[in-house]
């Protein structure tokens, strides 16, 4: 039988490791769902109407204040690879930062708005213009669609799992 002091000990272990839980999502920040390792597969559109698989990887690291964020994602088709990356920032409802795509030696800047696990975001620079909208889908999976102006490729779908 178990006690009244070892329940209230229970009791109490079990409010911390929840208090603790709790800390550690606010922690995370507003980019915490989007962190990790992801994988997966979509599709490439071109303006000509060429569509390809697409194979991507993204690879995001959240700051330990949860108010930047690197993300690397990296795709490639029969035809296309994409090399994108970003730093962005956060005070937990607008966004910016700026992005460079290594493979088009293509730089710029972004700004949008972050919300509970979606990012819609616009990516300029000079004769371009993307908008980009990435989502995490029940923690596991992470959705990407940019749809962009002033270059070859102009509409990527991608879901991505960790």
């Amino acid at each position: 039988m178990l006690s009244v002091k070892t329940i209230s000990r229970a009791a109490t272990a079990a409010a911390f490791a929840a208090a603790l839980a709790a800390s550690a999502a606010l922690a995370a920040g507003p980019f915490g769902p989007f962190a990790g390792s992801w994988r997966g597969h979509g599709r490439i559109s071109d303006v000509n109407g060429k569509s390809e698989a697409l194979s991507c990887r993204s690879n995001n690291s959240p700051s330990d204040d949860g108010i930047e964020m690197s993300l690397a994602l990296v795709c490639a088709s029969d035809s296309y690879r994409v090399d994108f990356h970003t730093d962005l920032y956060t005070d937990g409802q607008s966004l910016h930062g700026t992005w460079t795509e290594n493979t088009r030696n293509a730089s710029g800047d972004v700004s949008g708005q972050i919300g509970r696990d979606i990012i819609r975001a616009t990516t300029t620079a000079p004769g371009f213009q993307a908008n980009i909208v990435i989502r995490v889908v029940n923690g596991r999976r992470l959705d990407v669609a940019l749809s962009a102006t002033g270059t070859s490729i102009n509409h990527v779908e991608v879901s991505m799992r960790r």
